[in-house]
């Protein structure tokens, strides 16, 4: 009976450590910034989102699905060693980006955590 009993409690313990485990992939596009209305968005209407924020493409939006959700991005090549800083930003996805098929149009405050604005376009990987 122990022997049984303890299986149970291994069996659980696995299942509990898989459900927990989150699976992450990071995808690579274009990020550029530009002027994101914190006050007037696709997703959120007149709701104020912060300064954080990003646009993206249609590839992205599927349906405003995305909406809402966080986006972590790093710079990974803005041309040249100095473009790209070494930290990475999270930003809430507020707006569709009409001009845009696969990239993330970044607020100016959240484009200058990860890249220099001088560059204004850089490759970047990001995850949900």
């Amino acid at each position: 009976m122990d022997q049984k009993r303890n299986n149970v409690i291994v069996v659980v313990a696995v299942l509990a450590m898989l459900c927990s485990l989150s699976l992450v992939f990071a995808v690579e596009t274009e990020a550029t910034y530009g002027y994101l209305s914190h006050t007037q968005s696709e997703c959120f209407g007149s709701t104020d989102k912060g300064t954080l924020i990003a646009a993206v493409g249609h590839s992205i939006w599927n349906n405003k699905a995305i909406c809402g959700q966080k986006l972590k991005v790093r710079c990974i090549n803005g041309g040249d060693s100095q473009s790209c800083k070494s930290s990475s930003v999270t930003v809430e996805v507020v707006d569709l980006c009409k001009g845009c098929d696969d990239s993330i149009v970044l607020s100016e405050e959240a484009f200058d955590i990860i890249a220099s604005i001088d560059v204004g376009r850089v490759k970047v990987e990001y995850e949900l």
